[in-house]
């Protein structure tokens, strides 16, 4: 690729006579030769691409690295994401076109430029956007909706009637539209409550590998836009995930709670149902929140609480043995006091 292509996908302006370069790969400054670009996103990487032997780094704007053809941008980081996306290879593992081996119900409706792999099923009255690709021995049922550019990995399973936008990534053995875990008790027995709700996942959304999203009872589970789900995460019936939020993995979410746009959830979170996490907010890792969290929020902890509160517990909680010694000691001190009184 040329050089000159990936600085126009970046807005970054070139040396004279640089442009026609041809670049193979994005790597790190280590692995990097003649043929590859780098980027520096942090300060401390700056020494490893001033020695690498790559052609041209990415680097903040006014932070050149003499000898190298440097790219400048406002965020380095997300220049290399840009340009990592020119990079990766988007074909079908399978080939083009459907996959002889697979079964496809006849009433589905097909894309012709969509491509569907080996031993996968395709049930009635699916139907299947331009540019989508489907893995090998995944599973669509009845009637849900793919719409175009969407890859479904190998293994995953979709469920009827569940409904996947345009330029949704949905990875491996991830399970879309799994029944949602409602039960009510008679007799100390309890009987099933089946999901008539589906699931709606929109635009530019991702779905990790292992995965797992419940339909709805009525309403549907909703993935709003540009949500970006960790492997190993479970979404319940009927819970909303907002625009661009990300969660990381081994996260569960219990029914009914709404998260709101663009909040951070990290790994091993843990959320009761039927609360509310409000736009722009933080939940840090292994945190376990059993109320609502308002719009801005950063919480920790189990039970979670404000995360500064949560830094200040912790550092007193690193002097308690030092605390237990004092107050051991000026107890010894009030008891002798006590004695000379008596």
């Amino acid at each position: 690729m040329k050089l000159s292509a990936i600085a126009a996908r970046i807005d970054a302006s070139l040396p004279p006579g640089t442009g026609d370069l041809d670049i193979s790969a994005i790597v790190s400054p280590q692995s990097a030769d003649e043929r590859h670009l780098t980027f520096v996103a942090r300060s401390e990487y700056r020494a490893a691409a001033e020695v690498s032997r790559c052609a041209a780094v990415i680097v903040r704007r006014g932070e050149s690295i003499p000898g190298k053809i440097s790219l400048e941008t406002d965020d380095p980081y997300t220049a290399y994401a840009r340009v990592a996306q020119l990079f990766e290879d988007v074909n079908s593992p399978w080939g083009a076109g459907i996959h002889p081996s697979a079964i496809i119900d006849p009433t589905a409706t097909i894309a012709p430029s969509a491509s569907i792999g080996p031993l996968t099923m395709i049930g009635a009255g699916v139907s299947l956007g331009a540019g989508s690709t489907v893995g090998a021995g995944c599973v669509i049922e009845t009637g849900t909706t793919i719409g175009e550019g969407c890859r479904i990995d190998s293994g995953a399973i979709i469920r009827r009637q569940c409904t996947i936008a345009n330029r949704v990534i949905i990875q491996s053995c991830a399970v879309i539209g799994s029944e949602g875990f409602g039960n009510a008790r008679e007799n100390n027995r309890f009987l099933r409550i089946p999901c008539f709700g589906t699931v709606v996942i929109e635009d530019d959304a991702e779905i990790g590998a292992g995965t797992t999203i419940d339909r709805g009872n009525f309403e549907p589970t909703v993935i709003r836009r540009g949500a970006k789900l960790d492997n190993l995460i479970h979404i319940a019936h009927n819970v909303t995930i907002g625009f661009d939020t990300a969660i990381a993995a081994q996260t569960g979410i219990a029914g009914s709670t709404t998260i709101g746009n663009r909040v951070i959830i990290a790994g091993q979170a843990g959320l009761i149902g039927h609360i509310t996490v409000g736009d722009d907010s933080f939940i840090a890792a292994k945190a376990g929140v059993a109320k609502d969290v308002k719009q801005g929020e950063k919480i920790t902890g189990y039970p979670a609480r404000n995360l500064m509160t949560m830094r200040r517990i912790e550092a007193c909680q690193a002097q308690l043995p030092e605390l237990l010694k004092e107050v051991k000691r000026l107890r010894k001190e009030i008891e002798e006091l006590k004695d000379k009184k008596l």
